[in-house]
């Protein structure tokens, strides 16, 4: 199963599935609908649409396979799915889409509105973050699809400092904008040939730098025709700066000149899609990949994120860039990542979302790949691109046909375990670009589909050996193997913009056939290549070094029991590919296994490490002194493990065919060692203190005779006359200690003696059950917690132990009500009461009550108010009463600043009411930190207020 992610493009997914997969949730697979892959393993159904931002990949369903692989017995072996990635809502590679049919036009609009108009109408893709960008956009956009439209927008915008870009996150949303706000920009990450690692604010990824170089593509000036037709056409034209170095024959200075047409370009961006369009030809075309197969670049860097690739050998590196790296200077290039390709292995949760939302988890019914990682990067002065392909659309019917590709060999390969432990091969594969059958270049190539079979000329020799690591069912016949592959090729699709590929999953040491085609964008598909012949890598991987077995010896023979484990650790984890163990036995503890040491050869197979069975394996050795036993494990190919640690054995055992009698005079008198005793019934005595094991169960008496324990082997009741105790001092439990309160058990803690208990005290046919707190002391005065229940009432309080008088809070309730509150010293103090028809919480000590009272429809206030000094800032309502002298206005501050403004609700009342009433008065201004209130005329007055606070 692998990914293929392109930047600003498809991209390709394809995942095996396995036969055995349930047919509900293989028929739930519908076209269109969203397969997620997410590091580690995690639940679908918790998580659900979470997983769309946090997946490492998301993908759209188009393709799927049950099919037949026509080299099998099972039917059904064939299950694929594939798709693209979630560009494809924005616009697919045949640029269909939600298609502008009535015109989008942005006159003079900022870089974000004109996306948003760009947006698809179908609300496939909507917005996320749009960063701004300088400058506004003018242009028309019609009979296009909106990944199209928003990439012309994007690349019009752009300038050589401000790249500005794209992409479509996993949820289905659109974040464009400069290219530093989408993507690292800024190195974290390097790939070296050599000297790889972590530094502090670098890593290292180790890898293989391929770089090609040509000026099939170089341009001088480029003139790119617009909208209009006939003479009308709008043009635009750039020139290379600086001119160019190279000349012809006669030493005169090149010129090269191309054509872009874009009759949807407006005449007023013509010549700035001109200058962008030779921007990417003035430079010889630099092709660069990595190979990073052994390593997982999740979480060192992403599709778009910029990185640096070193290596002086390749000539990839920029003497004006200097970094320090492991305490070395290093002078890379900076590249972005356009490309990645990578395995899926079984390190990860796939899922699929169906189109209500619906999630299914499709993890445990994968074929999950082991394929390396394979990185395009592009950069220098322009982005890599693999074809020359203009800008814009083509004003003629497409007639041309891609010509056929040539493969490039030998083709580099190597064998590897997969997920099951089972040894296969991969080979890397790499081809030349065609040119179109009438040679012209091709500039609309869209992938190329390579097919592959296993061989029937049978180039290598094919002996059983060499095909061990096939399926009996891909087989076909005992004295022909293979068939031949007529019709029954396995196929793969890569981007055009590449010419490397991986097969992965094929058998060690088996001939393949192979063949390439291109195909262009309009489907015009080119001839097959002449076939390809190669021999996938042999198996040359040994099994993992064993564990030293178990063993036990008697004078006749050694029995060996291994486990199938690894030497490094775990039972059962060796290779799936194992095929038997190799048992060496010698005097010495260090010597090395050979053919004088071999005693005998063992089965140990996949199917014994999936059922968990060990090998049991007995070598005739007639000996008293002590030998020792190395294991080595070989696999179907004969490839041998180093040999396990020895382990020793004397004779210990004897089997009952060599004993010839047994007397009572070979026991000990008085005691029998032994692994097991069959007997009715064992006792220590008949009568009084005793204990007694017998078919019943376990019983043990005191000296009266009594019973006080019995185990029933029938029902597994356990019945004790006394108490339980779990341990002797320290941290323990106790059950049933003494025989005052019945029953009781108590905890005690780490150290001291006092402890907690729960018991339970009889009144009557009523049983209250009390739960209370080791001692503690307040101020002198022992107390404790205590929760007491019983048949009328439940108490929640701290308790004086002498006396049990309350000690703080406490909380009754009843069948009739609830009363909670303060009491210490017997002082009552704050309380509550609730009942049916009555709540009531406040303050009474006894003297001074002051309490709200809800009743039914009804809210009272006893006691009174505080009479005003200053407010607290949060204060929400409050009183005061203040008396100002002979004025016709006073200002009252709250104290401190109030966190927002309050309103006051004010009553004045004049000294000489009757003679000098205020007609006129009232709050004249209201601030955060007090108020002001006026009157008409000038005497003593006395405020009273209200202040509350929204």
């Amino acid at each position: 199963m692998t990914v293929q992610e392109s930047l600003q493009a498809l991209g390709q997914w394809e995942i095996d599935l396995l036969p055995t997969i349930p047919r509900e949730k293989l028929d739930a697979l519908q076209y269109f609908g969203h397969i997620a892959i997410i590091r580690g393993r995690v639940d679908p159904l918790l998580y659900g649409d979470n997983l769309l931002r946090t997946a490492r990949y998301v993908g759209v369903l188009r393709g799927n396979s049950l099919a037949d692989d026509a080299r099998t017995k099972i039917p059904n072996d064939n299950v694929k799915i594939s798709g693209v990635g979630m560009a494809m809502w924005l616009g697919d590679e045949d640029d269909k889409g939600s298609i502008y049919e009535n015109a989008v036009t942005a006159a003079s609009a900022s870089f974000a509105d004109t996306i948003r108009m760009l947006l698809p109408a179908s609300g496939a893709v909507t917005e996320g973050t749009l960063y701004p960008v300088t400058g506004q956009y003018s242009g028309t956009h019609q009979w296009q699809s909106p990944r199209a439209a928003i990439q012309y927008v994007c690349q019009t915008m752009s300038t050589t400092s401000v790249p500005v870009t794209w992409r479509v996150n996993g949820d289905g949303t659109l974040d464009a904008g400069p290219e530093a706000n989408l993507f690292v920009t800024t190195p974290t990450c390097t790939v070296v040939a050599v000297g790889s690692g972590d530094d502090m604010a670098m890593r290292g990824v180790p890898g293989s730098l391929d770089l090609t170089s040509d000026v099939e593509d170089y341009t001088t000036r480029v003139v790119l025709l617009a909208e209009g037709e006939g003479t009308s056409i709008a043009t635009g034209s750039a020139d290379i700066t600086p001119a160019t170095s190279y000349k012809d024959i006669h030493g005169n200075t090149i010129k090269l000149t191309r054509l872009v047409s874009e009759s949807d370009t407006a005449s007023a961006n013509a010549a700035v899609r001109a200058q962008l369009a030779l921007s990417q030809y003035v430079a010889p075309k630099q092709d660069l990949r990595l190979n990073i197969q052994d390593y997982d670049v999740e979480g060192s860097f992403a599709l778009g994120d910029y990185i640096y690739a070193y290596d002086p050998d390749k000539q990839l590196y920029n003497p004006n860039v200097e970094i320090v790296f492991r305490g070395q200077r290093l002078n890379p290039i900076k590249l972005q990542v356009t490309e990645i390709s990578w395995g899926v292995t079984a390190d990860y949760t796939v899922a699929y979302r169906t189109a209500d939302g619906t999630w299914i988890d499709l993890t445990d019914h994968i074929q999950t790949s082991d394929a390396g990682t394979y990185v395009t990067v592009g950069g220098f002065d322009r982005a890599l691109s693999s074809t020359g392909e203009v800008l814009g659309s083509r004003p003629n019917a497409d007639t041309s046909t891609p010509g056929q590709p040539t493969f490039v060999t030998p083709f580099t390969g190597a064998a590897y375990l997969d997920s099951r432990g089972f040894t296969r091969a991969r080979v890397v594969l790499s081809w030349n670009a065609p040119n179109n059958t009438d040679g012209s270049s091709v500039l609309d190539g869209d992938h190329y589909e390579i097919r592959y079979a296993v061989d029937t000329d049978m180039i290598y020799p094919a002996s059983w050996a060499s095909v061990s690591q096939v399926r009996w069912q891909d087989l076909q016949v005992w004295a022909q193997p293979f068939a031949a592959p007529a019709g029954q090729w396995q196929t793969m699709v890569v981007n055009w913009d590449t010419n490397t590929a991986q097969l992965q999953d094929l058998s060690p040491g088996v001939g393949y056939d192979i063949q390439i085609r291109g195909v262009d964008k309009t489907g015009n598909t080119g001839a097959w290549s002449s076939t390809t012949t190669f021999v996938a890598s042999a198996d040359n991987l040994p099994p993992s070094t064993p564990a030293a077995p178990t063993v036990a010896g008697s004078r006749i023979a050694v029995q060996i029991t291994h486990q199938l484990g690894k030497s490094s650790g775990g039972t059962f984890n060796l290779e799936s590919d194992l095929d038997h163990l190799e048992v060496h036995v010698s005097y010495e503890p260090t010597f090395t296994p050979d053919t004088t040491t071999l005693q005998g050869k063992v089965a140990a197979t996949a199917g014994m490490i999936q059922a968990q069975i060990p090998v049991v394996y007995t070598v005739q050795v007639e000996e008293t002194s002590a030998r020792y036993v190395r294991v080595v494990a070989v696999d179907k190919t004969g490839n041998k493990s180093g040999p396990s640690d020895a382990a020793t054995a004397t004779a210990l055992l004897i089997d009952d065919a060599h004993i010839s009698d047994l007397t009572v005079s070979k026991v000990t008198a008085g005691q029998i060692t032994a692994s097991w005793v069959m007997a009715g019934e064992i006792k220590t005595a008949d009568t009084g203190a005793r204990a007694r094991m017998s078919a019943s169960g376990y019983e043990l008496y005191n000296t009266a005779g009594t019973r006080t324990l019995f185990a029933d082997a029938t029902t597994g009741n356990v019945n004790i006359v006394g108490q339980l105790v779990s341990g002797t001092s320290g941290k323990r439990l106790e059950i049933n200690p003494t025989g005052t309160f019945l029953p009781e058990m108590r905890f005690y803690p780490n150290t001291g003696t006092d402890y907690a208990f729960i018991n339970g005290v009889t009144f009557g046919t009523d049983v209250s059950i009390g739960v209370q707190s080791s001692p503690f002391d307040d101020s002198g005065t022992t107390c404790a917690s205590r929760l007491y229940l019983t048949a009328s009432t439940a108490r929640l309080e701290a308790i004086v132990l002498a006396g049990e008088a309350r000690r703080g809070g406490y909380l009754w309730t009843a069948p009739g009500g609830l009363y909670g509150g303060f009491n210490r010293g017997g002082v009552e103090g704050g309380h509550l009461y609730a009942d049916a028809s009555i709540a009531i919480f406040g303050y009474d000590d006894g003297t001074d009550r002051n309490y709200f009272q809800y009743t039914s429809g009804t809210t009272r206030h006893i006691g009174r108010w505080r009479n005003y000094i200053a407010a607290d800032s949060n204060e929400g309502i409050f009183t005061g009463t203040v008396t100002f002298t002979a004025v016709t206005a006073a200002v009252l501050s709250y104290g401190p600043t109030m966190d927002t403004t309050m309103i006051p609700i004010v009553t004045p009342r004049a000294s000489n009411f009757g003679t000098a009433t205020p007609t006129v008065w009232g709050v004249s201004a209201s601030t955060t930190t007090g108020f002001t209130v006026s009157w008409n005329n000038n005497q003593t007055m006395n405020m009273s207020f209200w202040c509350y606070r929204v």
